[in-house]
């Protein structure tokens, strides 16, 4: 699942959906007109706002965007905008969904540089982990069985209840943005959106410590185990926890988590050269049968 959201603003509409819009729409949200596309003739996936009461300027929130492509998302925006002179992105999330592993294990060995916040929540949704928490740039990670069971969506029932699919979720906003040209969307491709997010290999103690250093080591790892990285990682300074972590533990050989980064990137690629993905069900073993070895 990569773009999952995405808006735009623009200072031209043509003419047929600005006339709906004053004809059909409703005033909502500092706009002067509200309509959904969606319900109209045009049967656009677009909720479209007009005339902003301050500004003037027009917004063009688009629904399940992940299903579209950008081949489809710039045939959408031509016809309603045209070809206005200046398309800027509002907002746009980045996602990927990581299935068979829950979000719990992964937010508990994934630490974010230089983020000044972080934040963990349970609800009725399920949980959810915020590994940067900022206006305009938040990286999130939920629970998407949770999610799709909390909204009663069909697609929950092909999922048991011990299975994991994990959203790790980018969401950029105003100065957030990179690129804020919608003609210059491609260049998502080239930018590591997750750059200092990274997995921790399931750690252990080093070997030749003293017994003193020893149990500084397990107490480390205990505190990890009950915290997270992210969380246990900003009770000291950048300097003191890169000397701890040095001094007292070692990585695993080998990690179960999947390089993140590549697969964002990848997951950005393709919805931008229109190949749209999906995360393969979970495989059902059939009553009488065994999964072969």
């Amino acid at each position: 699942m990569p773009c999952d959201k995405l808006v735009l603003l623009t200072p031209v509409i043509q003419s047929p959906f600005r006339e709906l819009a004053e004809e059909k729409g409703e005033r909502k949200a500092g706009y002067s007109r509200y309509l959904d596309l969606r319900n109209t003739l045009f049967e656009l996936p677009v909720r479209l706002y007009c005339g902003g009461i301050h500004n003037g300027i027009n917004k063009l929130q688009f629904d399940g965007v992940a299903h579209l492509g950008l081949k489809r998302t710039r045939e959408i925006v031509k016809m309603i905008c045209g070809n206005a002179p200046t398309i800027r992105i509002s907002r746009i999330d980045w996602c990927v969904d990581i299935l068979g592993i829950s979000v719990v294990d992964l937010a508990h060995y994934c630490r974010m540089k230089h983020a000044q916040s972080c934040r963990f929540i349970k609800s009725r949704s399920g949980t959810s982990v915020y590994a940067r928490y900022s206006g305009p740039v938040k990286i999130l990670m939920y629970d998407r069985v949770a999610c799709l069971r909390a909204i009663r969506d069909p697609l929950a029932k092909h999922y048991g209840l011990r299975d994991a699919l994990t959203r790790v979720e980018v969401q950029l906003r105003g100065k957030g943005i990179p690129f804020r040209n919608f003609q210059e969307i491609e260049r998502f491709a080239e930018t590591d959106l997750l750059s200092g997010l990274t997995i921790w290999k399931f750690g252990r103690k080093r070997e030749g410590l003293t017994v003193p250093e020893s149990l500084a080591a397990e107490g480390l790892l205990d505190k990890i185990e009950a915290y997270g990285l992210q969380a246990a990682s900003k009770m000291y300074s950048a300097q003191t926890w890169d000397y701890l972590s040095k001094k007292f533990l070692v990585p695993a050989s080998e990690s179960k988590f999947p390089d993140l980064n590549r697969l964002m990137r990848r997951t950005i690629r393709d919805w931008l050269e229109n190949r749209i993905r999906f995360p393969r069900l979970p495989e059902r073993v059939q009553p009488g049968k065994e999964r072969s070895s």
